[in-house]
Order: C-alpha cells, then structure tokens, then sequence
C-alpha cells in the first residue's frame, strides 16, 4: 500500500511541482503517521501526519487520485486527520497549501498564516487550524479564571 501511496503522491503532487519523483520511502516519514483511502482495493488518497512536537502536527502530502477529486474524499480524509490528531493529544495542525487549494483548506476552518511565497513552480500558503473545539478553549478559560 505504501508503494500504491508514493505512487499517487508522485502523479498528483509531484508531477504538477516539478519537483523529483519519489523512488522509496523518505527516511524522513518513518516517523510519520500515513493515512489512506481505498477505493476497489486501490490506494485513491492519502496524506500524512508529522509531529512537529508535543502539541502541533504538521499534515502533509495531501493527495487524492485525479479521477476520485470532487467526490468529498479529500475533505472526508483531512478530516479524520484532524480526528486522529487530536486522539494523539495534538491541540493544533498547520500545513502548506498549494493556490489551487486555498479555498478547500479554507471551507475546513484551516486559516492563513503566512503571506503567499513561491516554492518552485508553486504558489504556496501556510495554513493553521486549531483543533480543540470552542467548549473546550471557553472551559479551560474558565478553569484557569475561576480557580
């Protein structure tokens, strides 16, 4: 499946950036939690966690298959991320986000926090998105304000 994944990384990411294809695992990713979607025994999305530390995991390698795009697989996985995240005690994500995707990032909730910059043949945004929900930030304002 891992091989499927580069695979789809490598058509959908990859190709449109002009950077290098992915050949074997990054050794940089061992680390990291890989998420899928199948579809028909076959790897249509996937993206990854990086742990960034205690507190803040990075979502990266966000790709879905070309011919599955519009179908809410993105969203449904960026989401489950999100819950997976926060299962592992993750209290915000952030990730860069092609110009293309600005707005899917956007309608989740993700917000900008950088200015626009270009990496290679991409224009890029920082986006971040906290995940602990309002009851729990107004119930911790609360706890630390009311002793």
């Amino acid at each position: 499946m891992y091989c499927e994944a580069l695979t789809l990384r490598n058509k959908e990411l990859k190709a449109s950036s002009g950077k290098r294809f992915l050949l074997k695992a990054p050794r940089d990713e061992r680390n990291d939690l890989h998420l899928i979607i199948k579809q028909e025994d076959h790897v249509v999305g996937t993206l990854l966690l990086h742990p960034i530390s205690e507190k803040c995991v990075q979502i990266k390698q966000v790709a879905v298959d070309s011919r599955y795009q519009g179908a809410g697989l993105g969203k449904n996985l960026l989401i489950y991320a999100e819950q997976v995240a926060r299962r592992f005690g993750f209290c915000f994500v952030f990730l860069t986000g092609r110009k293309q995707a600005w707005g899917f990032y956007e309608k989740l909730g993700y917000q900008t926090i950088s200015n626009d910059y270009q990496e290679g043949q991409l224009i890029m945004r920082i986006y971040k998105k906290d995940l602990q929900s309002p009851l729990e930030q107004v119930e911790k304002r609360e706890m630390k304000t009311n002793g």
